[in-house]
């Protein structure tokens, strides 16, 4: 195994430690295996197709992830969430971020692949951008 020295972000940084607290693993280690995961995964540019970005961002949770998900966060609306459903849903939401920032690189990366605007491929893709208030 190589030793390979890299800097982040202070938002990275943050939620690498939130991760390691919450796995009860070293910071290095949950780096080490997100880096590996994405790693796995990964390809050129060059190589990736229109369909396999739209295979990546039509990817999603399964619905008995997303009941247990919902489940949860009605649990916490009701202040009855225990403290191991409570870091179940921290780690699920970090889960859901972690797959929506994803969901966002293919949706870039189709959109320089088409050479046109991300607004253009999500319109045309029929999906809008979430609003925040």
């Amino acid at each position: 195994m190589s030793t390979l020295q890299i800097e982040v972000d202070a938002e990275t940084e943050n939620r690498l430690e939130r991760l390691s607290r919450q796995e009860g693993n070293a910071m290095g280690e949950v780096a080490s295996r997100l880096l590996a995961q994405a790693a796995r995964t990964a390809r050129p540019t060059s190589e990736i197709t229109e369909a396999d970005l739209l295979q990546k961002i039509n990817e999603g949770w399964s619905p008995e992830g997303w009941d247990r998900y919902h489940a949860l966060t009605w649990k916490r609306r009701d202040e009855n969430l225990t403290h191991d459903e409570y870091a179940e849903l921290i780690a699920l939401t970090n889960e859901r971020e972690i797959a929506h920032a994803r969901r966002m690189k293919f949706l870039v990366e189709l959109a320089t692949l088409r050479q046109t605007s991300l607004e253009a491929v999500m319109d045309a893709l029929g999906m809008q951008p979430l609003g925040y208030v």
